[in-house]
């Protein structure tokens, strides 16, 4: 009793740390949350979201203060020179005295085409980031779907393999006992016993699987591969045929995809901002205007008397205000070159915006035929293995009778594995391409 009492709190903290069946949207929810990739894609659109920010670089004001302290030294010199420290000419002795000095300068620019043009290709990169980090989730999702449905699938294949091995125990047993009467030779028996062992190592594959399924699963969702994992399977996924019908006509899927799909966004915001870029580009051939002011203070003390540099700023400051024309006129065909790589860089963004639009065009078309092609194997996969389980029965009776051996029961027993296994795959695999078909075209149907 003790060592039984022992062992059960020595068990208890395995049971508290192991976590309920997840279900799919659980799965889902803690993706989001916990995703590595979708992490790096929300980073990637975080750094567009500051780019985007410091874009109002040169737009906006710019105020500067400076300020400085130190000494000035002169060497000795035949010419009389100016000493500040008392009004005066003296013989240019070597000299050195204290330097104070603060400086207020405010730039607004006025005229910048190619700020302007900056700022628009810095906020079209911004939506394509925040368009590619949906796109990213559309991603993980689908990849968590698929692998969650693969934890599905691995352990209803088990199950079946489990039952088919508990099939083959009967079946050595029964070979048995027709070897006792008299009614099988003993080589049924052997042939029973292997047939058994055959199943048992398929079962240990089939667990094997599991645990790579549920590995799978894990570096999914952003946890430890080693995590131990159980799922609970989606409620409609056991019905006789799937529900939902046919999915709509491909014409009607891509007008969505184009709606909706945000690969198909992020690519035309990368062409908006690749087509700002060539006007920024350009811009540069252009003057720019901006308004300046400007507030000095200079002196050899810091407070003393009314001069210093920090005491009354209304006295011994020096002031600027007017508007400055910046216009580069030559810059080595540094502009030149500037505004062809744009223009290259906009051919080349097209071009793949384009090739992303037949991609979903192609996934589209793939993913809808994979739907009605998985809906069909159901409903076939169904019926075979109703056959396949009157067949066996019908078997049974057979050898009861002593109208059939054990390897037509053998037989129909394996028919009957293959049909519930093709059944399981079936559903998986519809159930996956439903899924699929979702992300193709930019979220559930």
């Amino acid at each position: 009793m003790t060592r039984a009492l022992l062992a059960l709190l020595a068990a208890a903290p395995l049971a508290a740390a192991a976590e309920p069946p997840l279900t799919l949207d659980e799965a889902l929810a803690r993706a989001a949350r916990q995703s590595h990739d979708l992490a790096i894609a929300r980073a990637d659109a975080g750094l567009a979201g500051a780019d985007a920010l410091a874009s109002w670089q040169g737009l906006l004001p710019r105020l500067d203060l400076t300020g400085a302290a130190g000494h000035q030294f002169f060497g000795a010199s035949d010419k009389l020179q100016f000493d500040p420290t008392t009004s005066t000419l003296v013989p240019a002795g070597a000299s050195d005295y204290a330097s104070y000095s603060l400086d207020l300068r405010l730039v607004q620019p006025l005229v910048d085409v190619a700020a302007w043009q900056r700022r628009a290709q810095a906020l079209a990169a911004r939506r394509a980031a925040e368009r590619s980090y949906d796109e990213a989730s559309l991603t993980v999702a689908f990849e968590v779907t698929r692998r969650f449905y693969e934890v599905v699938s691995a352990t209803r294949s088990l199950a079946v393999l489990e039952k088919a091995a508990r099939r083959s125990e009967e079946l050595v047993e029964r070979a048995d006992a027709l070897f006792a009467a008299g009614r099988a030779q003993k080589a049924d028996t052997f042939t029973a016993r292997v047939n058994l062992g055959n199943d048992r190592i398929a079962v240990e594959q089939a667990r094997t699987r599991l645990v790579l399924a549920r590995a799978d699963l894990a570096t999914a969702l952003g946890m430890p591969g080693d995590a131990a994992l159980e799922v609970v399977a989606p409620a409609g996924l056991d019905g006789a045929a799937p529900a939902g019908g046919e999915p709509p006509a491909l014409d009607q899927l891509l007008a969505t995809a184009r709606a909706r799909r945000p690969s198909v966004a992020a690519a035309a915001a990368q062409v908006e901002a690749a087509d700002a870029g060539v006007s920024a580009a350009g811009a540069g051939y252009l003057p720019t205007l901006a308004a300046q002011a400007t507030y000095g203070r200079a002196s050899t003390d810091v407070l003393a008397g009314g001069d210093g540099v920090l005491a009354d700023p209304t006295r011994a400051y020096s002031a600027s205000v007017g508007v400055v024309l910046t216009w580069n006129l030559f810059q080595g065909r540094a502009t030149e070159a500037a505004a062809q790589r744009a223009r290259v860089s906009a051919d080349r963004t097209r071009a793949t915006a384009a090739r992303t639009l037949d991609g979903v065009a192609r996934e589209l078309t793939a993913a809808r035929r994979a739907v009605v092609a998985q809906a069909r194997q159901v409903a076939l996969a169904t019926d075979n293995l109703a056959a396949a389980d009157q067949g066996l029965a019908l078997a049974r009776q057979r050898l009861e009778a002593g109208l059939a051996s054990q390897l037509e029961v053998r037989d129909a027993t394996l028919k009957l594995t293959q049909a519930e296994l093709s059944l399981v795959q079936a559903r998986i695999d519809h159930a996956v391409a439903t899924a699929d078909l979702n992300r193709a075209v930019g979220g559930a149907l």
